[in-house]
């Protein structure tokens, strides 16, 4: 996994851009420099798929780990009892807070930490970078932030327990895997194919795996030397 790092961290130096779309209100008159998970003219597509809510935005991490001695992603099954996308496969993350977030990268974290439980050493990850924003089904805009943790994961389940309030399983998947079983299906809300990555007990579709697809083949998959 470390030995990847600087690989991944060029990779994605070398592939980010300024973001930019007028739909979206930015929080300051910054630009930020992200890795587009969208061609152009796909990304002014989805951004009209939904009215934007500009008075909120969340984050959600995309939290890369050596699991059983393969570079793996972390994901998260939201819990049957929740409001909105209750049993939905997701990556952890939430609403920015003003009283305590500073940054996006922030509410990432502290909302995985709140999800994710456990005793893990949160100062230890090392965080990769942002991907460029997308809008939830209610129109919210979500920034990815892609994070590496950094200390290896013997299990899933002891190391991350879960919020039983808010999730119903931790769960781990090699990037091997995700290469293997990605497929697609239409989607009535994007009026066209998107990834899915169908499991033996889970399912990734929608968000979750719209994310997934651009990071784990242009950053993960030539970072770490995979085939499909």
């Amino acid at each position: 996994m470390m030995e990847a790092l600087p690989k991944l961290k060029e990779l994605y130096t070398r592939k980010a851009k300024p973001f930019y779309v007028s739909t979206m209100k930015e929080r300051n008159n910054d630009v930020p420099v992200v890795f587009p998970l969208f061609s152009p003219k796909a990304q002014e597509h989805v951004w009209k798929t939904v009215p934007i809510n500009h008075d909120r935005q969340a984050a959600i991490l995309v939290p890369l780990l050596e699991y059983q001695g393969e570079p793996s992603l972390l994901f998260t099954k939201r819990s049957s009892s929740l409001p909105t996308h209750a049993s939905e496969v997701s990556f952890p993350g939430g609403h920015f807070d003003n009283n305590v977030d500073n940054s996006l990268e922030d509410t990432a974290i502290r909302e995985a930490q709140e999800e994710l439980l456990g005793d893990y050493d949160w100062e230890q990850i090392q965080l990769i970078g942002r991907a460029s924003p997308l809008p939830s089904i209610n129109g919210t805009p979500v920034v990815p932030i892609l994070a590496v943790l950094t200390q290896p994961v013997i299990s899933s389940i002891n190391t991350f327990p879960g919020n039983v309030d808010e999730v119903d399983e931790v769960f781990v998947v090699s990037l091997s895997k995700l290469l293997e079983v990605e497929t697609v299906e239409d989607s009535q809300r994007f009026r066209t194919k998107i990834p899915v990555f169908p499991l033996d007990h889970h399912k990734i579709w929608g968000l979750t795996a719209v994310v997934t697809r651009p990071i784990l083949h242009q950053l993960l998959k030539p970072a770490f030397c995979l085939s499909s």
